[in-house]
């Protein structure tokens, strides 16, 4: 699959040189899995990418203030890439769907859908913000929540499975490449709650995330799956 040609040509240097790349977080997922991130300027780059403040910015643009600016979002003007990320296990549990009685399946499930097609929407905007600032685009799937309950665990990936098909389909429909944290955040050392990653858990993704970028750098030209 050929990649979209809105995107931005590779950052790849012919002289070999360590890159600056400045990573636009569209969505606060990353934030809201590991809430004890410092975001100030540097830390933030320490805590997810250490050892390469030189090389490496991060920014965050909420879904909201996308939803809130409209067209008139203006992304940083040296950013290279976008990792989109909407969180959607917190959402799941406190919606209560996870608690619906076994009579009310049908309108449980119906609830699921209407709030899937909303995320849906929510996630084709932020793609569209990125392709037209002609990003580097990388879409993240959200990560399997890790319940001590085996029936509250297997009712929550479930309905994450809804989410997570859309996630999937909107990035092959752009033809970016997808983080598939479903693979990537699998030990109990992951977590820090159920639906909260731990520090360690941020960096193995952030780790992930970082070996993504070097591949699309060096001019990769297809949709791809990094886990």
């Amino acid at each position: 699959m050929s990649e979209s040609s809105s995107q931005k040509p590779s950052a790849n240097s012919a002289s070999g040189r360590e890159l600056f790349r400045h990573v636009v977080l569209l969505g606060d997922a990353l934030l809201e899995a590991y809430t004890s991130i410092d975001k100030t300027p540097g830390k933030f780059e320490d805590a997810v990418l250490p050892g390469t403040r030189n090389q490496w910015r991060l920014s965050v643009v909420s879904a909201a203030e996308v939803e809130r600016a409209g067209p008139a979002l203006v992304l940083p003007k040296d950013a290279t890439h976008a990792m989109i990320f909407i969180e959607g296990n917190h959402a799941i549990e406190q919606s209560g769907l996870l608690d619906g009685r076994p009579d009310a399946y049908g309108q449980t499930l119906e609830q699921l859908s209407l709030a899937a097609d909303e995320f849906e929407r929510t996630l084709e905007r932020l793609i569209h913000v990125a392709q037209a600032a002609r990003l580097v685009i990388m879409v993240c799937t959200m990560f399997p929540p890790n319940y001590k309950d085996p029936v509250r665990q297997r009712t929550a990936c479930a309905a994450l499975a809804v989410f997570n098909d859309r996630v999937t389909k909107r990035a092959a429909a752009a033809r970016v490449s997808l983080i598939d944290l479903r693979l990537t955040c699998t030990e109990l050392d992951d977590y820090a709650k159920p639906t909260l990653l731990s520090k360690s858990g941020v960096q193995k993704v952030a780790n992930v995330v970082r070996f993504a970028m070097y591949e699309l750098d060096a001019g990769a030209r297809r949709s791809e799956v990094f886990f």
